[in-house]
Parts: structure tokens; C-alpha cells; sequence
């Protein structure tokens, strides 16, 4: 772990393979041999009127996408430049925070990884030369660990551990024990907060480059970094992280031109103390929920970072994110690699559709109207995801597989086209990304349309196998009312391609009125 840490990348840099090209090349002589030895009237299909479909669908999303590299492009070489530029000029004259504060909610991690962490931020802390203090809401085991190392290597800085004993496996209750523990202690204005998971590390010069955009824009009350893993498990799914890490990079950027994000991750984000030690927004973010039509009022389980952003985000504060600070966090998976990811996508999936409807809710003149908009086309991409799976389905089953070859044609350009610009983002190019976007795509649209209809089913495995219980009356009624929900909305989305496409076909009533009279032997 120590020649992890001491290897860590700051920032992003693309590195250049000749495997990696080789790869490249050999990806595209796949697709245009695919397409060159088709027949001519499988070529023809391309015609059909359902690729112009997919095609118009395709156009929006991706027009979408690439209006979102754009603001990621100007935001990297534009407004965020400028914005370091002032943040080092302000630290270089020797300003620096009065305190910093951590906030880290521990539960059961590895040994070597808590070590890892206390190393990072020991580190981070000489090199800003201030006082710090740690609050740790942690399992005995945990803050064993952490007392054990801060002993040993503090040595005479002025650091100081504060342990506030976890009696349950609540995330949200143990950052709230420990954001009251701050606010009685008589926390410094404007000093920075901390909320880090226990498996976070923080690269160098972190805080140096992240602190003083709070004492240069006194609007700012949360930023967050970038992040990579070190991950331990699976060789595809380090693929997929790698892949969401360098999603998230882009996307991050686009928002940040906006002066907001649309999460302020656990791993890592900084808040300005007055407003993360209020007593509304602690209570909040304890026991967020909300009220649904269907079941009432629910606590939210996990997603304490979306509860945080969505407070921030109805008091109008301005988010950042450091685009050129990078936070580590390492993943350890054991058992089996599928039931973890899906568990993942569950969890993921859930906290946004929890939180996206009351923040889509709060309206543009709260909301700035481009991230406003995003928030809606959360919710509608999880349908036009469908599309064209749903389609090439039902085409198969009329036109035979030679459609088959005709989508994976266009899946293959498509998505490699896509993949071809996350490569910058992600420091080099993966020949998975063409096929994990798509079973992303795919997956990720079920699991939403999944917990669509049931936002308080919950579960996290991460903290303990925590699950949410519902026992209210009526539950087998409201279960039968979401499946139904779920039942009509596919079956509307399927009903209306196989009209489109043709695999189903509209008669007239006169022909209608025909066939019965046919049927029941009325000549």
C-alpha cells in the first residue's frame, strides 16, 4: 500500500500504448468487415424506417452528450484555469485556513487502508501547516486502528482525534454525531469540513489546492474533486470503474460551468463549516426523506452525499469541482463480482431517483436552468435507452437475424464513437468501453424502471448489510400497484415500437368487423 500511495497521480494524464492502438485498429476492421460482407438486402435494412427512429433519438443523445463535452472543454481550459490561477496566488502570499476539520464516518475497513488514509491526510496537514482535528464516528475496531497510527506518527503537529463510539451501522447517523460533536466544540467560521469515507485517499497538495477557493468566492459553500480507484477485484470491473470514474470527470465539468454538480460525493467533498453545522441541515441529513404518492413517508437509507448536494442545492449555494485534484478510493470485492455491481447499480440508481424528482421539483429560478435540465433528462434517458434494444428484438423477430448483424453494426460505430472521447478522460484507451457502455446503458435503464415505482426499497451492503423494513399496512396492495405501474409503462414503451416498426398491425374496424363475422361464420 505504500508504494500505492507514493505513486498516486495528482491529475489525469493520457498515456499513449502501442497495444492499445493495435486494439483500436483492429476494432474497426471488425465493424467494416461486419459491414462490408453483408448482403445487399440485409444493407437495405439500414433503410428501415425504425433506424431513422433510433437515428433521431440517436442524434438528441448524442447532441446532448457532446453540448456536455463542450462545457467540460471550456470549463478545463477556460473558467478553471483562471480560477487556479487566483487560488495559487492567494496561497503563495501566505494565507491559510484557521482550522480544517475531518469528518469520517469508518466502518470495518481494512487495516491497511485506514493506515493509508491517516497517512495521506498527515501528510496533507504538515504540508498546510495549520491545526487540524479529526472527527471519527467509527466501529471499536476501527478506532483502535486510528488511535494505534495517530499515536506513532502525529508526533509534535497539531493534530487532534476526537472518536465518537458507532453504536449502529448508519452512516448518516454517525456523521451526524459527529457534525454536532464539531458544531458544540465551537467550530471556526468559514474554516473548511471535510466528509471523507473511510477508504478515501487524498492525493498531494489536496488541501493546498482545494481550500482557498472558499476564502475567494464567499458564495461557495461545497466543492468536490476528481476521483480514480485502486481497485481489488475483478479485471472487468476495474473496467467499469474506470469507465464511470472517467464519465463522472466529464460530465463534473459540464455541471461545474454552471457554478453547481449534481452530487457531492462521499468519497470526498468540502464544505464551509457555518453552513454543514447547522442544526437544520445536520438534522436533515440524519433523517432525510420524502413523501410519495404511493408509499408515504420514507427515510432514506444511503446517499448522505445526495442529501447534503440537494440542501445546498435549495439554499442556492454555488458548488465546484477541482477538476485538478485527485482522490483515491480503494475497492476491495470478494464473493461474487456480479451480485456486487448489481447491488452498486441498485444503490446508485436509487439515491439519484429519490432525489431527483424534488430537486427537479425546486424549479429553474432556484435551480440554474441548465442543471435543471439535466435533472429531467435523468429521468427521460431511462426510457430512450430501451429503444433500440426493444426495437432490434422485435425487428429479429420479423426480419430474421439478419437484423442482428445490421444492430450490432450500428451499436459498434455508435458506441465507439462515444468511447472515443472518453478515452482522453479516462488517460487511456479501452477497448471495453464500446460494450460496457451498452450493458451499462441497458442494465442501468431496467434497475430505474425497477425502483421506479418502489423508491423505499433500499439496501447496503457496505455498511453491514443495512436494509430498510417496510412493514406498514397495506404493503402487499402497493406492492401489487407497482408492479402494475411497472407492468403498464413497459408495456406501453414495447406496444408502441411493435406498431412502429410494424411487428404489430392496425386494422380498420371494417376488417376487424370482417374477421369475426369469420370467425363466427357469418359469410
Amino acid at each position: 500500500m505504500e508504494n500505492q500511495i507514493n505513486n498516486l497521480q495528482t491529475e489525469r494524464r493520457f498515456e499513449w500504448r502501442t497495444i492499445d492502438l493495435f486494439n483500436l485498429l483492429m476494432y474497426f476492421c471488425c465493424v467494416f468487415l461486419l459491414i462490408h460482407f453483408m448482403s445487399n438486402e440485409t444493407k437495405r435494412l439500414f433503410e428501415h424506417r425504425i433506424i431513422v427512429l433510433v437515428a433521431a433519438i440517436g442524434i438528441w443523445r448524442y447532441s446532448w452528450w457532446f453540448l456536455n463535452l463542450i462545457r467540460a472543454l471550456i470549463y478545463e481550459f477556460i473558467t478553471f484555469p483562471s480560477l487556479r490561477i487566483k487560488a495559487n496566488m492567494l496561497y503563495e502570499s501566505g494565507w491559510k485556513p484557521p482550522h480544517v476539520y475531518f469528518v469520517i464516518a469508518s466502518y470495518k475497513e481494512e487495516k491497511a487502508t485506514t493506515e493509508a488514509l491517516l497517512e495521506c491526510m498527515l501528510r496533507e496537514c504538515r504540508s498546510l501547516a495549520v491545526p487540524a482535528t479529526l472527527y471519527l464516528s467509527a466501529d471499536p475496531y476501527d478506532e483502535k486502528i486510528v488511535r494505534a497510527y495517530v499515536r506513532k506518527h502525529v508526533g509534535k503537529m497539531p493534530f487532534q482525534v476526537i472518536a465518537i463510539r458507532q453504536t449502529l451501522p448508519d452512516k448518516r447517523i454517525a456523521l451526524g454525531q459527529c457534525l454536532r460533536s464539531l458544531s458544540r466544540s465551537g467550530v471556526i467560521k468559514d474554516a473548511p469540513v471535510i466528509l471523507m469515507d473511510g477508504d478515501a485517499l487524498m492525493t498531494e497538495g489536496t488541501l493546498k489546492k482545494c481550500v482557498p477557493f472558499f476564502h475567494l468566492n464567499p458564495k461557495l459553500d461545497a466543492l468536490t474533486t476528481d476521483e480514480k480507484a485502486i481497485f481489488h477485484g475483478p479485471k472487468w470491473m476495474a473496467e467499469m470503474t474506470e469507465l464511470r470514474f472517467a464519465q463522472r470527470h466529464l460530465m463534473m465539468q459540464s455541471h461545474a460551468l454552471s457554478k453547481r454538480v449534481l452530487t457531492l460525493t462521499g468519497r470526498l467533498s468540502m464544505f464551509r463549516s457555518q453552513v454543514i453545522t447547522a442544526p437544520d441541515f445536520i438534522e436533515r441529513l440524519e433523517n432525510d426523506y420524502i413523501d410519495h404518492w404511493l408509499w408515504g413517508r420514507f427515510r432514506f437509507l444511503s446517499g448522505d452525499d445526495k442529501s447534503t448536494w440537494y440542501l445546498l442545492l435549495k439554499n442556492k449555494s454555488e458548488m465546484l469541482y477541482v477538476r485538478d485534484t485527485m482522490v483515491y478510493t480503494v475497492e476491495h470485492i470478494e464473493g461474487n463480482g456480479f451480485q456486487r455491481t448489481l447491488q452498486n447499480l441498485l444503490r446508485w440508481s436509487g439515491n439519484m431517483l429519490r432525489n431527483n424528482g424534488r430537486a427537479i421539483a425546486l424549479g429553474p429560478r432556484k435551480v440554474p436552468p441548465y442543471i435543471w435540465w439535466c435533472l429531467i433528462d435523468q429521468k427521460l434517458v431511462i426510457w430512450t435507452s430501451l429503444v433500440s434494444p426493444i426495437a432490434a428484438i422485435l425487428l429479429t423477430i420479423k426480419l430474421g437475424w439478419a437484423f442482428i448483424t445490421v444492430y450490432i453494426a450500428w451499436l459498434g460505430l455508435s458506441r465507439m464513437a462515444v468511447s472515443l472521447f472518453i478515452f482522453r478522460y479516462a488517460g487511456r484507451i479501452h477497448l471495453s468501453f464500446p460494450f460496457l457502455i451498452y450493458i451499462l446503458q441497458i442494465s442501468n435503464a431496467l434497475i430505474k424502471i425497477y425502483i421506479l415505482f418502489r423508491l423505499p426499497r433500499q439496501r447496503w451492503t457496505n455498511r453491514g448489510n443495512n436494509s430498510s423494513q417496510t412493514l406498514e399496512s397495506g404493503l402487499m396492495v402497493k406492492n401489487v400497484m407497482a408492479t402494475y405501474l411497472t407492468a403498464l409503462y413497459t408495456s406501453a414503451l414495447v406496444l408502441f415500437l411493435a406498431l412502429y416498426t410494424g411487428t404489430l398491425e392496425i386494422y380498420s374496424w371494417a376488417e376487424i368487423s370482417r374477421a369475426l363475422k369469420q370467425l363466427l361464420g357469418f359469410y
